[in-house]
């Protein structure tokens, strides 16, 4: 029960002192727990049947990678979750007897590839299809939740953790937000004519339907969640059926594949990654350039677009 034990106050301080979301502390712990359950079975090799953390060696981890034979974004994600449990034991926990035992594990090179986004035309489907609800109601909400995370490029926890404190007005029209990002970083996210128009209007059904007493700016106005914040797996659920509703995949449609449409759509734009990497909250440049990545047809329309000069030639 020690080897649990300390999974879980991994988790706690990945949580609480990091400020990892939740999705990333439940695919750390996965990775660990595995490790731990193939250390824990029967048929485990002898030497290794049972084993604590500070018993084990870098071989060890190696054998246990060369028996899954993973694709190379799990061996990476893999080895980052077992990095970031062992520097918890040895920097954090200071455990007697524990090393990192991961620093020497090599890692295959991933190629890079652009994130998955939607294209103008279906973010168009989809939020025509989000407002055809057959309640009048909720299409209106399902629309302006479509467009306010098309229109900021928010993730889907910094949108549900708005607060009406956060709304920034000018001339009585909200401008911008104040979002609380990864690591609880605070930013200030200018909206766009899309956001705006999302905003206003949702806030105008609030009022319609009496303006719940609450700080949250996404809160459903019936039912047994009246007043608390939107649950981001019925948020996924709209998009699902609004996806179905307007012949897209929805295995291709989600909140965070409108984060990358709205870094795409403004890269095409013209605007510079360092203007995206702050609207994105990212820690580094390095995170941006990924949609930096053109196709041919882009590259294609770039070079046809230099003037011609060889029919001078001679006149």
């Amino acid at each position: 029960m020690f080897a649990e034990n300390q999974i879980e106050v991994w988790a706690h301080y990945l949580t609480k002192e990091q400020g990892r979301s939740p999705a990333t502390v439940r695919e750390y712990l996965k990775d660990v727990r595995l490790l731990r359950a193939w250390l824990d079975r029967e048929d485990a090799p002898p030497h290794l049947r049972g084993r604590d953390w500070g018993e084990l060696s870098t071989a060890d981890l190696r054998a246990f990678l060369a028996q899954l034979d993973p694709a190379p974004r799990r061996f990476h994600r893999l080895v980052n979750s077992w990095r970031s449990f062992w520097r918890f034991l040895v920097r954090v926990q200071k455990l007697p007897g524990v090393q990192d035992i991961t620093a020497d594990l090599n890692t295959p090179k991933i190629p890079k590839r652009a994130p998955a986004k939607l294209t103008l035309e279906d973010v168009a489907k989809l939020l025509d299809a989000a407002y055809r609800d057959k309640s009048p109601q909720r299409g209106l909400k399902n629309w302006c939740i479509v467009a306010f995370l098309y229109g900021t490029g928010l993730r889907i926890s910094e949108m549900l953790n708005l607060k009406f404190a956060d709304i920034e007005y000018q001339d009585g029209q909200p401008v911008a937000v104040r979002v609380i990002g990864k690591g609880d970083k605070e930013r200030r996210v200018p909206l766009s004519q899309t956001a705006q128009a999302a905003l206003m209007r949702w806030l105008r059904e609030r009022k319609t339907h009496g303006n719940p007493v609450t700080p949250w700016v996404w809160s459903p106005l019936t039912g047994k969640r009246y007043g608390q914040p939107m649950q981001a797996r019925t948020i996924q659920k709209m998009m699902d059926t609004a996806a179905e509703r307007a012949g897209l995949n929805p295995a291709a449609v989600s909140p965070h594949k409108l984060r990358h449409t709205f870094a795409t759509a403004l890269l095409n734009s013209g605007r510079t990654l360092d203007e995206i990497k702050e609207l994105l909250g990212h820690e580094n440049i390095q995170t941006t350039m990924i949609y930096a990545q053109t196709d041919r047809a882009r590259v294609a329309a770039a070079a046809a677009a230099l003037p011609d000069v060889v029919g001078l030639a001679g006149n």
